[in-house]
């Protein structure tokens, strides 16, 4: 596979799972970005690829931010990002963005602080991932909803 084919599909999951992940961030608050410049929604991860402030991606910032990127998953450093990486960084960017919205401290999130932290994504399917109906999401109930968006493997892989 060429190199450049390789940094599309893991920017489209960065991308992708960012905005699954941390869909609050489309108040602009972080690097200064404003929501209105790269759309509601936007993840934030267009502003730490966006480095001119410009609105726009050129194929040079793609390479600056990829390459950093893969430098940040890549934790053993051996030139791969295995499954377990990417997990593990996919958590990680999920931790911060938990922990603000989880105003009363204790691990879950109430469908009041998933929409004050402008949770949008998690906050339309709140019903759906409360799977055992107590008004609050753990992050068992976020993984176990993150693993049934995912396609299944067929027997053959």
């Amino acid at each position: 596979m060429k190199k450049h084919t390789l940094w599309a599909i893991v920017l489209t999951g960065l991308f992708t799972g960012q905005a699954a992940l941390a869909n609050h961030h489309e108040s602009g608050a972080e690097g200064g970005h404003k929501a209105d410049m790269h759309g509601g929604g936007v993840p934030h991860m267009f502003g730490k690829f966006d480095k001119n402030n410009d609105g726009r991606i050129s194929r040079d910032e793609v390479r600056d931010g990829a390459d950093k990127m893969f430098t940040e998953i890549d934790t053993n450093k051996d030139g791969f990002v295995s499954k377990d990486e990417m997990r593990a960084h996919h958590a990680s960017m999920m931790r911060e963005p938990w922990k603000a919205a989880d105003t009363d401290g204790d691990g879950a999130l109430s469908r009041a602080e998933v929409e004050a932290g402008k949770m949008m994504m998690m906050a339309r399917d709140f019903d759906k991932l409360d799977k055992n109906k107590d008004g609050k999401l753990t992050p068992d109930e976020i993984k176990a909803g993150m693993q049934a968006r995912m396609p299944r493997k067929s027997q053959t892989d």
